[in-house]
């Protein structure tokens, strides 16, 4: 990443700390909301059970719809428009935001409120919660006004509420024995408090209020092409746990969402590590002409295959140690009831590589405004779901719902991998196969050739050295040098 963002001396190594300083807030805030899911989710696993667990899951995946639709694409588009706005402009974008955010709360929470005699009872009352203040829960939207006000670190005030409130229920109820329909009830109720304070900041830096409806709406209409491809990619996501979920018990639906927990974690990975290369690709695509880049595809492909080598070396190998040390690490995290997670666990590895390459060239797509075929992609990932559930869940529900979810995003990156091939080239050459394969190889070669009592210290060290001499060979290769000017590097 070093050679990918360059901070050179003098002027633009302050904007380029500037882009580093908003990138760590961020990142931190949403380390602490990730970190502090996958805790309560082993501590509701350990301490309520697999059929607890699958229910819990269950609720936590329709809420994750919910999210999206009352989202919708319109944190991007605040986002840009924040950026572009000069300051004494930012109140009437926020107020913007309110009211679309108001509008589409309402929305998703009569879409909820609807959905609500189909889910089990165990979850309804936390779901009921959500549908009346939907507007509030996971609001992640006012980290774009944090940045942008020079106040980045304010991204983990509303991640610390959301993990001190579901830490320490989860930890409480599960220590009082309190009914199972408490733990998802806690789980919204951080969400809730995550948006709340987050407001509650957001009102410190700009005065806080809704503006007229019509302009929600306006701003509705501009996020629509990338509100309708999140919501099919979050679909996606979840397909297979609602299949999953109306043909398996309780528990196998718990065994799953432990699994499956791998790939969400790689997921986040996957968003988290690649914003940084959004400006980073635009700056090698420079100004459009006619939709393509003045100077040709030739610096935006090279670095395009930089990161792309380097994220398959790494996430490669990492996938392969992830298998490795799937039973002690489900055993350690979950306990012994849930065995069947290990090949979910798996499969799961595998999905997360895909999908960090997918992301990848997703971001070498953006600067060239090649993002259309994001909703002909999510919505042919969801028909492969679709199908491979329909076809594998009678065979092994949990693992057939696995594969069913990794087939779906090896479809999201063969659309992805085409379209960036047909706009600026072949993302990987013959040369960089090697060090973007090698390192995984290495690692399942030591996995299967050695012995059985060595495989927990041996195959991660393998993976770790292999990605490393990958990385090293990769990056010997020079790079022209980008800078990112001020502006733009501290947007």
């Amino acid at each position: 990443m070093r050679d990918l963002v360059n901070r050179s001396p003098g002027r633009t190594r302050r904007g380029g700390g500037r882009y580093g300083a908003n990138l760590l807030g961020q990142a931190a805030g949403r380390g602490i909301y990730l970190g502090a899911g996958f805790a309560a989710f082993v501590m509701v696993g350990q301490g309520a059970g697999p059929a607890a667990l699958g229910r819990y899951g269950l609720a936590l995946a329709v809420l994750a719809v919910a999210v999206i639709a009352a989202d919708f694409g319109t944190t991007l588009t605040f986002g840009a428009r924040l950026g572009a706005c000069r300051p004494e402009e930012r109140p009437g974008e926020v107020a913007r935001m309110l009211t679309a955010r108001l509008i589409l709360g309402g929305l998703a929470g009569l879409g909820l409120l609807a959905a609500l005699p189909l889910l089990p009872a165990e979850i309804r009352p936390a779901l009921l919660l959500a549908a009346l203040l939907m507007p509030l829960a996971a609001a992640r939207f006012l980290d774009a006004l944090f940045q942008v006000s020079g106040r980045p670190a304010w991204s983990s005030g509303p991640a610390l509420a959301n993990a001190i409130v579901l830490l320490g229920g989860t930890a409480l109820a599960l220590r009082l024995g309190a009914p199972e329909a408490v733990l998802s009830a806690i789980a919204v109720a951080a969400g809730i408090a995550y948006g709340a304070v987050g407001l509650a900041l957001a009102g410190r830096l700009v005065p806080l209020g809704p503006a007229p409806a019509r302009e929600g709406w306006a701003l509705l209409r501009a996020a629509a092409g990338v509100g309708v491809a999140n919501a099919l990619g979050t679909l996606n996501g979840r397909i297979s746990l609602l299949m999953l979920a109306g043909a398996a018990t309780a528990a196998e639906l718990g065994r799953f969402t432990a699994g499956f927990r791998v790939f969400e974690l790689g997921a986040a990975a996957a968003i988290t590590l690649c914003a940084p290369l959004v400006p980073v690709f635009g700056r090698a695509a420079g100004p459009l002409v006619d939709g393509r880049p003045a100077a040709g595809t030739g610096p935006l492909r090279a670095r395009v295959s930089t990161a792309l080598t380097l994220s398959l070396a790494v996430s490669g190998a990492g996938a392969v140690a992830a298998c490795a040390l799937a039973e002690p690490l489900v055993r350690l995290l979950f306990g012994p009831d849930f065995a069947g997670s290990v090949p979910v666990v798996r499969v799961a590895a595998a999905m997360s590589v895909v999908l960090i390459a997918a992301t990848v060239l997703f971001a070498g797509l953006v600067p060239l405004g090649r993002t259309g075929f994001a909703v002909r992609g999510g919505a042919a990932a969801c028909l492969v779901n679709a199908a491979g559930c329909a076809l594998l869940i009678p065979w092994d529900p949990v693992t057939g719902a696995a594969l069913a979810a990794l087939a779906a995003e090896c479809a999201m990156l063969a659309v992805v991998a085409h379209a960036f091939h047909r706009a600026a080239g072949p993302p990987l050459a013959a040369a960089d196969l090697g060090p973007a394969l090698g390192p995984g190889l290495l690692a399942a070669a030591v996995w299967a050739l050695g012995p059985a009592a060595a495989v927990p210290v041996a195959v991660p060290a393998a993976a770790v050295l292999a990605a490393a001499a990958a990385a090293a060979l990769r990056l010997r290769r020079p790079l022209p040098v980008l800078s990112l000017p001020v502006p733009e590097a501290s947007s």
